[in-house]
């Protein structure tokens, strides 16, 4: 009878456990499917710097990359400072934010907000992408 229990017991958490390897398998998947993408190929883009003062400076690339971080790092436009969670804009076109002053660089796409970061943030050929100093955290 012990035998019995240990034995249900055993089949209820390997079925548990193949059971959540099913549904981390579909989510990954799913992720997969509705993730930003990349395309190959050249591309021309510009990269707009509006710095704190409202001055501006732009960047034509030309570039074969599919993401934009890696884009702003070649091209000396921003200095590469890699987080757990990617490229972190500290510095643009010499310009370093300041974070006792709540200061922050924003990614915008034609004048856009975007939902991603500047390493998820597809390369599209003839977009305006622009960096933008920003005041305060509640934006």
């Amino acid at each position: 009878m012990a035998e019995e229990k240990i034995n249900s017991g055993s089949k209820k958490a390997v079925i548990a456990a193949v059971c959540l390897v099913v549904v981390v398998a579909i989510l990954f998947f799913v992720w997969r499917a509705v993730a930003p993408q990349g395309t190959e190929g050249g591309k021309h883009i510009v990269v707009e710097v509006v710095h704190g003062d409202g001055s501006s400076k732009e960047f034509p690339v030309d570039t074969d990359e599919e993401f934009l971080g890696k884009v702003l790092v070649d091209e000396n436009i921003v200095e590469d400072n890699q987080s757990d969670y990617g490229l972190y804009i500290l510095t643009a076109d010499g310009e370093t934010a300041d974070d006792s002053k709540q200061e922050w660089w924003c990614i915008t796409q034609d004048g856009q907000s975007l939902d991603t970061g500047a390493d998820s943030t597809p390369v599209v050929d003839g977009a305006h992408y622009e960096l933008t100093l920003k005041v305060g955290y509640d934006y």
